[in-house]
């Protein structure tokens, strides 16, 4: 087992809606990076996102479980919950708000982690189902970095290029 290196993430996720616009939500932060056993990882990063006109920001702390078909993300904070995301397969738990606790569904369409060379991608596309009744059809394309010991992402010549 490695120690925790620091990255840069860029993250986006699209909530789909039934008739209703598409909800993207698109940011660049910072995280950790720690590197198991047969290439499993673990990345840990901090989310915040805006309240109502009257309430405060809510922040999150993301941990995903990598491993190259399977994806578990644990969310703790105001909103906290576990959902775990492998293609084809089914997950139901509980979403915890600061209201009251809601029964949740995922269903996977496709979950696939990578890493090599010090990036990484993480891509999920899923139905989530609150209280039995679908709720949006959502994907989430994250990109991972690690940092350079000048705090710069590490890219490939590739990238670096375009």
């Amino acid at each position: 087992m490695k120690d925790e290196m620091p990255v840069l993430i860029n993250l986006l996720a699209i909530a789909r809606y039934d008739q209703m616009p598409d909800y993207p939500i698109q940011f660049m932060t910072v995280g950790k990076l720690q590197t198991l056993r047969d290439g499993e990882m673990i990345l840990r990063y901090q989310e915040s996102q805006p309240g109502d006109e009257d309430g405060p920001a809510t922040t999150s702390d993301i941990t995903l479980h990598l491993t190259p078909k399977r994806v578990t993300m644990e969310r703790t904070g105001d909103f906290h919950n576990t959902m775990v995301f492998s293609k084809g397969q089914r997950f139901e738990g509980i979403y915890s708000t600061p209201y009251g606790d809601m029964p949740m569904a995922v269903f996977s369409r496709e979950a696939t982690a990578r890493y090599d060379g010090g990036r990484g991608s993480v891509h999920l596309k899923y139905d989530l189902e609150f209280q039995g009744a679908l709720a949006s059809t959502n994907e989430l394309h994250l990109e991972f970095f690690q940092e350079d010991k000048g705090g710069k992402a590490e890219m490939s010549h590739e990238k670096a290029d375009q």
